[in-house]
């Protein structure tokens, strides 16, 4: 996938933008996982304006999205893929950031690729990891898989394969220390949820069920504002630094009403609090920014 300059991908223009660098946290050191995000609220919705056209616009050039990012002073990247126009948008594009549990769809996607590569599906033994590793977001289930499986390695090779180009599997194994862009995360959205040659649509299927039944106290991120009745498949990620602030990061599939898109948010903030409601807040912009006719 390109994600430098204006390039071509998969026969749709891909703009990207990237305004003055802002902070970036001090490396952290090896731990899992975090506490579960306590509840906050969304951010105040601005009109949508227009529908981007294949090929001519730039998502986060559309004014109501350019005012919110310009507003924020937290280290934000984030992508989107609008199945329904074919274009790509991707906000900061080679700025990585850590992982945290967004890791999780990557290394559910890399054990279903292998069992395919054998005819083999899940076995119940890790069917019962791979369920409470996504629903609930259970770290140790993570480990497990993330080790059986074969850890950075494996996963570095479905990345590949994927198409991701910009992904670290962190190779002392903590898999949530691994580092990604979002461009990335939308790249590994569309293997999951779109027709392609890495994964089955029965696999597909799969891991998107268990995104769209994560618990109720992580529903939250990519999935705020989105119309009632749409289909979200969606994982969080949140991590604290060192730095004293927090890793937040929310990537989903949303289909309905009129949308079709994938969309990536990674955010490096002072509080866990800041991250989910700046991630919500951008939500609702791009839902409503993706109405079909809007102007």
């Amino acid at each position: 996938m390109c994600v430098l300059g204006l390039a071509c991908a998969a026969g749709a223009v891909v703009k990207i933008r990237t305004p003055d660098p802002v902070r970036r946290a001090s490396l952290q050191s090896p731990r899992k996982g975090g506490k579960k995000p306590t509840s906050t609220t969304t951010s105040t919705i601005t009109a949508a304006t227009q529908h981007v056209a294949v090929g001519s616009g730039d998502l986060f050039d559309v004014p109501p999205v350019a005012a919110y990012l310009a507003g924020t002073t937290q280290d934000v990247t984030a992508a989107v893929y609008d199945e329904v126009t074919g274009v790509t948008s991707i906000y900061r594009p080679s700025v990585a950031q850590d992982t945290a549990s967004i890791m999780k769809v990557d290394i559910l996607a890399t054990l279903l690729a292998q069992g395919q590569s054998t005819g083999q599906a899940l076995t119940p033994g890790e069917q019962s990891i791979a369920v409470p590793m996504i629903e609930e977001s259970d770290n140790d289930d993570a480990q497990d898989l993330w080790n059986s499986e074969g850890g950075a390695t494996a996963v570095g090779a479905f990345d590949t394969q994927a198409g991701l180009t910009q992904t670290d599997p962190d190779a002392a194994g903590y898999w949530g220390l691994s580092t990604t862009t979002a461009a990335d995360q939308v790249q590994l959205l569309r293997t999951v949820a779109y027709p392609n040659a890495i994964m089955t649509p029965a696999s597909q299927a799969y891991e998107l069920n268990l995104m769209e039944n994560v618990d109720s106290d992580q529903a939250w991120g990519v999935s705020a504002g989105v119309g009632a009745g749409s289909t979200v498949a969606l994982k969080n990620g949140w991590l604290p630094l060192d730095s004293g602030g927090w890793q937040v990061n929310s990537i989903g599939y949303i289909d309905g009403l009129g949308r079709d898109y994938v969309i990536a948010v990674l955010t490096d903030d002072d509080t866990e609090a800041d991250g989910i409601n700046f991630i919500q807040g951008l939500s609702g912009l791009i839902w409503q920014e993706l109405a079909p006719g809007a102007s």
